[in-house]
């Protein structure tokens, strides 16, 4: 994807695939009928791709979310983004700033490997707001959580402790790199972010957790599971469809299969529809 100058690849590290039933309390599989074409044709499950975005201009080569990393448990499945960026020419000590949309295990996997750090020479970002929340002593494991991570190396405070004195904290919206503003889309998790990515008059969006599933967008109040604060969560995922329509802005987020951008747009019958953008 291009927006003006920046330049906008995904880095793809693996995927889980779970029932469709599982994702959303509030959503049984007769309720994903209306649905199915988002759904992996061979299995009908749902694919969750996981991965993060380069985002290159200027002297910039931002990280945007760090992936599962190289020993992902099942579901998940990973340790792709080494190869990723080959693929694209780029070393990791090329990278001059991850951006972490929000501290789960899926997305900070590769931010240390083996206690040293992954992005050598980058500074890194996160909302302080899910930095104080994943960091604390007190974190309390969700159930999800527990069956697919090993404590010994997946939680923030193993994953991340290496990296804390070079973390520059932000709360909300707020200007975050030239072009790149974060909005505030707490709910997932208490600081869990979008990113506006503008250049050139041009704009986009990387939406990280808010959404999983292309439903989500175009349907009110899927409830996913692993939102923190549910209420929250769906009220994020309305003021970011919003903007998202109002201004026809293409966007990508952190789950969907293949890290595709797509729009959100009226279809014949005037419902929201989402399409793909080849």
């Amino acid at each position: 994807m291009q927006i003006g100058d920046m330049r906008i690849d995904a880095l793809l590290d693996g995927e889980a695939v779970v029932p469709p039933s599982f994702c959303y309390a509030n959503y049984s599989e007769e309720g994903w009928e209306p649905h199915k074409h988002f759904l992996d044709p061979f299995s009908d499950m749902v694919v969750h791709t996981l991965g993060g975005f380069l985002v290159r201009y200027d002297d910039k080569v931002v990280l945007v979310d760090a992936g599962v990393g190289p020993q992902p448990i099942f579901p998940f499945a990973g340790g792709a983004m080494r190869s990723a960026f080959v693929k694209l020419g780029v070393t990791p000590s090329e990278v001059t700033d991850v951006v972490f949309t929000h501290l789960h295990l899926d997305h900070i996997g590769w931010a240390t490997v083996g206690g040293k750090i992954y992005f050598d020479n980058a500074n890194f970002h996160v909302d302080k707001r899910d930095w104080d929340y994943f960091m604390s002593p007190d974190y309390d494991v969700p159930e999800w959580e527990q069956g697919v991570s090993d404590p010994s190396r997946d939680p923030a405070t193993v994953r991340l402790a290496p990296l804390a004195d070079r973390i520059n904290f932000f709360v909300g919206d707020s200007e975050l790199l030239p072009g790149i503003e974060t909005v505030d889309a707490a709910g997932h998790t208490p600081g869990s972010t979008v990113l506006r990515l503008t250049s050139q008059g041009e704009q986009g969006m990387l939406l990280g957790d808010p959404v999983h599933t292309q439903p989500e967008l175009i349907e009110d109040r899927w409830d996913f599971l692993a939102h923190i604060e549910h209420e929250q969560g769906m009220d994020s995922i309305e003021r970011i469809r919003k903007e998202l329509f109002d201004k026809n802005l293409p966007f990508a987020a952190a789950h969907f299969p293949g890290l595709q951008w797509g729009k959100i747009a009226n279809d014949d019958s005037g419902k929201l529809s989402y399409a793909r953008i080849e």
